[in-house]
């Protein structure tokens, strides 16, 4: 059905509300808006939905979030795993509670049990909640940081792990197969025997296992902490958790401690993004402070800021986690470190290697995506391992294995636990860095993104693509290449011994370079946007010729790029 037919039939529809019609109804002149809102259905993949708030098949809206919602129980119904319910969390956003309510409403008109928290709460505790509760799924209404215009649904097993790919080919072939006709949906949801709210109980719950799983430091009293959630979700539990666990100065940036989807006083609410700790700065002149914490709307990822001498230095999430693995496995029993394993992407820093390597413990890839350290997780007790920590770049990070997903509560905690550590030495977070480059080498690590503007662009992008992995880059400027990694079609091959050999992951169209001086360089394309981004990082003997190394690779494998795109 084209756009423009598709529009006509949401108005004629009389399952839709006379409120979306009218917002329909107003956009008749707007072909370019009619066919952006209606060429598609918003699709659903292993990250859920996404999409801007408003009416349309491509928008996020009490339809399409009711008709994935009944794919879900399909799905969940053909696996005879519906028995036991589905959590339900949602952050900020606008039209999370509605979101949740119109969700909620569909599993009851199937006969699901549902157990909704009444509050924001974050996406890790979701994922407890799941387990807590021995859930068949979970559901965060999120849309993570995310521009305010937009919300989104994630999906969670039976194990608190995000969806992975088969799970989310299931529900979106069933999702597929149905109209807004097919949707089964109660009145008065509240009312039904089958929803439950969720309360203190799990809440505190999940304190006491993040409690249990941080090692306690007795300096925690005299680490004064700043803390923003950025408007969202952790506004409550970041301070409990800390205050709980011995940390007496927390003070909080008031202004963004109200959850609010316009997420007023911050243009892009994501503690990777420096501006998002402008106001936080603002307030550490008026307040001194020795650590800045920010957490993103639904709490999963955590960024912080030191105090070094006076001038705040943001620590990069690949810097964070070298970090927590170093504190992790120094506090660990010596008897536990020859079973323990640390679990990070590959595009994530190798600098955790010698780290682990030092104490004895083991460090293994996944893909990029949490959900892939989630299900590693619960493979390792077979080999009598033990997960210890697992992180990645982009600033998620999680302990123990009370959650299946980062966790930027538990996150908190632990940073506040390491800088309480160290500043009973007379050290800060960047002093300890400073000490770990020292002894492993100085990694720095870069990231670069490309966007197609044409469909010409796009096309040569994959060309070039299609190259490399038929035509085998042997030189990054002046570093010669060793291995190369085409997770696409799983072959490992090594240069140096001419030797290929499986790589034991999910494929993924993701192409790697090692080089003989220990320089990484991944390239991963986008599947559903005529974008790639380029990861770099590079070892070095001190900062100065390490940030030499990573210029010189960098260019290099840019010119390669462009030459490829000109071709």
């Amino acid at each position: 059905m084209e756009a423009r037919e598709c529009y006509e039939a949401w108005i004629q529809n009389p399952l839709i509300d006379g409120d979306t019609k009218g917002e329909l109804r107003d956009l008749a002149d707007n072909a370019a808006d009619i066919e952006d809102r209606f060429f598609k259905w918003l699709e659903f993949g292993t990250g859920g939905l996404r999409g801007k708030v408003g009416a349309g098949s491509n928008r996020m809206n009490i339809y399409t979030v009711r008709l994935v919602t009944q794919a879900l129980a399909n799905h969940l119904k053909a696996q005879g795993k519906a028995a036991g319910g589905v959590a339900i969390a949602h952050d900020s956003r606008h039209m999370s509670k509605e979101f949740t309510e119109a969700a909620a409403s569909v599993l009851l008109g199937n006969g699901i049990a549902v157990y909704v928290f009444p509050e924001v709460a974050p996406t890790p505790l979701l994922s407890y909640a799941v387990r807590y509760y021995k859930a068949s799924a979970g559901i965060v209404i999120t849309a993570s940081h995310n521009p305010p215009a937009y919300n989104g649904y994630k999906v969670y097993n039976e194990h608190g792990n995000q969806m992975l790919t088969d799970e989310a080919l299931s529900i979106s072939s069933q999702m597929a197969k149905l109209g807004l006709d097919s949707v089964l949906v109660t009145d008065d949801p509240k009312e039904n025997p089958l929803w439950h709210w969720l309360g203190e109980e799990v809440i505190q719950a999940y304190y006491g296992e993040l409690l249990e799983i941080v090692p306690q430091m007795e300096n925690a009293e005299s680490l004064r902490v700043l803390y923003t959630p950025l408007h969202g979700t952790g506004g409550r539990f970041v301070p409990e958790i800390l205050r709980m666990a011995g940390f007496s100065q927390v003070s909080t940036v008031a202004e963004q401690m109200v959850p609010d989807g316009n997420f007023p006083t911050v243009g892009y609410p994501n503690p990777e993004d420096p501006d998002a700790f402008e106001l936080a700065f603002a307030h550490a002149q008026e307040q001194p402070c020795d650590l800045i914490i920010a957490t993103d709307p639904d709490a999963d990822r955590m960024g912080v800021a030191v105090d070094q001498k006076g001038e705040w230095v943001l620590l990069s999430g690949n810097q964070v986690g070298v970090l927590l693995t170093d504190f992790l496995l120094a506090q660990a029993a010596p008897e536990q470190l020859s079973r323990s394993v640390v679990v990070k992407t590959i595009v994530t820093t190798e600098m955790v290697r010698p780290i682990a390597e030092k104490y004895g413990a083991e460090v293994r890839d996944t893909l990029t995506g949490f959900k892939y350290i989630g299900t590693l997780m619960d493979h390792l007790p077979a080999e009598n391992k033990e997960f210890v920590f697992g992180f990645e770049e982009s600033y998620g990070y999680l302990a123990g294995t009370a959650v299946r997903d980062k966790d930027a509560v538990l996150a908190s905690l632990l940073i506040a636990e390491v800088a309480a550590f160290y500043q009973g030495k007379g050290l800060t977070l960047v002093d300890r860095l400073e000490e770990l480059w020292a002894e492993h080498g100085y990694y720095l690590q870069d990231l670069v993104s490309y966007s197609f503007a044409t469909s010409l662009e796009a096309e040569r992008s994959r060309e070039f693509i299609r190259k490399l992995e038929t035509e085998p880059i042997t030189a990054i400027g002046r570093e010669r290449v060793v291995e190369i990694l085409n997770y696409g079609s799983s072959v490992h091959l090594d240069l140096r011994l001419q030797k290929e050999t499986v790589i034991l992951l999910p494929k993924e169209g993701v192409l790697q370079w090692i080089t003989e001086e220990g320089s990484k360089v991944t390239l991963r394309p986008s599947g559903t946007e005529p974008k790639m981004k380029l990861y770099l990082e590079v070892r070095g003997k001190n900062r100065t010729e390490a940030q030499k190394k990573l210029r010189t690779i960098k260019e290099a494998f840019h010119n390669l790029v462009v030459a490829g795109l000109e071709a």
